[in-house]
């Protein structure tokens, strides 16, 4: 029972110490730091693509904050943002910060860094049901990538999810690359 009971713990603490970059020295974490391409953005400045880059500085908080990416418009057309990372690393966790309207984000894929090809490894219809909180949206991997990830690309419905849907941050958890 208490082999159990240290497992558990060390899984909870595996998933709750996540502020650490390298934990055990297993997981690696690191936040999304470029901006490869975006459908639009509501300014260059404020609620541009680049404030979806690095830690979050929004959430936990929720509302219309312009350090956190918008769309151009709110509910006209599906959005998306595709954004780079620096070390090159596995995927087994994906954290996306929505701090306004969340639940419009419905499939993400990952770029496989060797053969520039997308992966599907989620989608799901948006959930247009949520409390109007901000959200740390968790995709927990079933296997890691068995390859090394350079970027995610987030794709949003925003028409399903009524107003805005901010986006503060995205971080990725797996191991890094041997070469780095």
């Amino acid at each position: 029972m208490r082999k159990v009971a240290y497992t558990l713990f060390t899984l909870v603490c595996l998933i709750q110490c996540s502020e650490f970059e390298v934990i055990d020295g297993i997981q690696f974490r690191q936040y999304a730091d470029s901006v490869i391409d975006f459908s639009s953005q509501y300014s260059s400045g404020n609620w541009s693509a680049n404030r979806a880059l690095g830690k979050e500085n929004v959430y936990p908080n929720y509302g219309d904050i312009p350090n956190a990416w918008a769309s151009q418009y709110a509910d006209t057309k599906r959005e998306y943002l595709v954004l780079g990372i620096d070390t090159l690393q596995t995927i087994r966790i994906i954290e996306i910060y929505e701090t306004l309207n969340p639940g419009a984000v419905d499939t993400v894929y990952i770029r496989n860094a060797n053969t520039q090809t997308w992966e599907r490894i989620y989608s799901k219809p948006t959930i247009t049901n949520l409390p109007t909180v901000a959200r740390k949206f968790t995709i927990f991997l079933a296997l890691e990538t068995t390859y090394m990830v350079d970027a995610i690309r987030i794709a949003i419905n925003s028409p399903e999810v009524p107003g805005w849907n901010e986006i503060d941050a995205v971080a990725l958890t797996g191991q890094r690359s041997k070469q780095e």
